[in-house]
């Protein structure tokens, strides 16, 4: 353990998936003013273009423009029309992107994961950030983020094509099981792999919903019709702990490692026993939460801190006991592992367009001002509590919420705030903030408690890993994914993976790109160490 650092990058590794369907606002208000205006003058109106993601938009519609008061606010208070698409993260996000982009229409400023964020740079559609993305002129988003972290987050060190999109410091990655059906079936909380797979058949073939039909399933995922999700049990098994780990000074790729062999063995095998949700591979990002909440399946995995809460209405948990009260999901750690996951880091990109911030370059600059307004207290507090005597109440940096109001406007109205946090994560403290949610029960306090106190890593990298030149890391990890895929529906075993996995470092250049990952970490450490001594 002390030799092993699991590092994550989203830069060039994370495997995006998920989608929904893609709303664009497209009211206006009359401004009142500008927070950056004379008192004698405003500046001149500007119509902003957005496109943003993350992974909490399923499902999620904005309000009329006269229930919007996130927009009606920036309309106002900077004086433009803001026209913001938004889209669960996902395949479907980034076709209409590059098909709005393909048209000639790079919206000004946008969200991106890392990997689509190389491939957008080296085609020259994205702007320099460097005269924008300043801390005179955004103090509020380094808050959140250091100057270093943002700088070694660069694909090419002394340029400046990306902004991080600020990330949650912690993560809630768990396995959530029904625990009402361990308790029908007479079973106990699995810890070993061996222990999982019976409890998976028993849910399967056993009826723990007593319901006299053979109708659930062990497990549930989303494949999104491309990729082998971590979702799956049998990549931790194996030792592959996310996306990729370094030990020894030298980059490992746990999803082209040898052990992916036997990661595809162990997913057949429970396919073959029929304990997996059939539908996993075209299952999109949500859909395995919603077979959850109907009670089709007994486990499925989650990084979201929400997803079996009380104070959540629309969760797992409270839409499963509304068809069964005796529902009771709970996290688990299922597996004889050290460790259960890494602790975050960054995934996602702020990027601009390069037409934009030539010809226009005010659309930029304001866009920043609202990015600087979100990331500090004002903005903060409207798009993550609503408004303060309605939805909350304010006693110096203690934050109540107003439970019946919020909900009625904000929750069950589908969490549309979620559109305008996409680019700062629901951490109060971060700007010393106290928030005392009263829906948060002991039983919430007792799940946060547990998932908190699963062993992960820290994860973030000292410097941004990227591929030589001419190399794309995404469309590696497409043929990476068609390997995985093909592996498990096609050949129904690994046996073929360690000739795959030979194409992928030769042919598709992995091999080039890992040593010179290497490479740049080995260089990055040792300067590290330079600058300790």
């Amino acid at each position: 353990m002390k030799k092993l650092v699991v590092i994550g990058l989203a830069a060039t590794m994370v495997a995006l998936t998920g989608c929904s369907d893609s709303k664009t606002t497209t009211q206006t208000s009359t401004p009142t003013g500008s927070t950056n205006a004379s008192a004698t003058a405003k500046p001149e109106k500007l119509t902003l273009n957005w496109s943003v993601t993350s992974g909490n938009l399923a499902n999620v519609n904005l309000p009329a423009a006269d229930k919007d008061f996130v927009k009606k606010a920036i309309e106002e208070k900077f004086n433009v029309d803001l026209k913001i698409d938004y889209m669960m993260n996902g395949k479907e996000y980034y076709d209409k992107l590059n098909a709005t982009m393909a048209g000639g229409n790079v919206p000004d400023m946008f969200i991106s994961g890392g990997a689509e964020s190389q491939k957008y740079i080296s085609d020259g559609i994205t702007g320099n950030l460097a005269p924008f993305l300043t801390k005179a002129a955004v103090p509020n988003y380094f808050k959140w983020v250091s100057e270093d972290e943002v700088n070694a987050y660069q694909i090419k060190q002394g340029e400046f094509f990306r902004g991080m999109n600020i990330f949650p410091r912690n993560t809630y990655a768990a396995w959530h099981i029904r625990q009402d059906w361990l308790d029908k079936l007479g079973l106990k909380a699995p810890k070993t792999y061996d222990e999982l797979t019976k409890v998976m058949v028993a849910f399967t073939k056993n009826d723990p919903d007593g319901n006299g039909k053979n109708d659930t399933f062990g497990l549930s995922a989303a494949g999104n019709g491309a990729n082998l999700p971590f979702d799956f049990p049998q990549w931790l098994n194996n030792g592959l702990v996310a996306d990729f780990m370094i030990a020894n000074n030298t980059y490992i790729d746990n999803r082209t490692d040898l052990k992916v062999e036997k990661v595809i063995d162990q997913v057949v095998d429970w396919i073959n026993q029929g304990v997996v949700d059939p539908d996993w591979f075209l299952n999109k990002p949500g859909a395995q939460l919603d077979k959850a909440s109907q009670g089709k399946v007994g486990m499925y995995f989650s990084g979201d801190k929400t997803t079996i809460l009380d104070s959540n209405p629309t969760s797992v948990a409270n839409r499963s006991k509304a068809l069964d009260p005796k529902a009771n999901w709970v996290p688990i750690f299922p597996l004889d592992q050290p460790i259960i996951w890494k602790n975050n880091v960054a995934v996602d990109t702020i990027l601009i367009s390069k037409t934009t911030a030539e010809k226009t370059p005010d659309k930029i600059k304001r866009s920043m001002e609202i990015l600087n307004w979100l990331t500090g207290d004002e903005g903060f507090l409207l798009t993550h509590y609503g408004q303060e005597g309605k939805h909350y109440t304010k006693d110096g940096k203690k934050i109540t919420l107003n439970v019946a109001n919020f909900e009625a406007d904000i929750a069950k109205a589908g969490n549309w705030l979620n559109v305008y946090n996409a680019f700062v994560p629901d951490e109060p403290k971060v700007l010393g903030y106290e928030l005392v949610d009263p829906r948060i029960n002991d039983h919430d306090r007792a799940i946060l408690k547990t998932v908190e106190s699963y062993p992960k890593h820290d994860a973030l990298p000292p410097v941004s890993l990227v591929p030589p030149a001419g190399i794309n890391i995404g469309d590696f990890r497409k043929e990476m994914s068609k390997y995985h895929i093909k592996g498990v529906l096609e050949d129904k075993s690994g046996k073929n993976w360690p000739q795959y996995r030979e194409e992928l470092m030769t042919k598709f250049k992995g091999r080039d790109i890992f040593t010179e990952y290497t490479k740049t970490l080995n260089t990055a450490l040792k300067n590290k160490l330079n600058d300790f001594k």
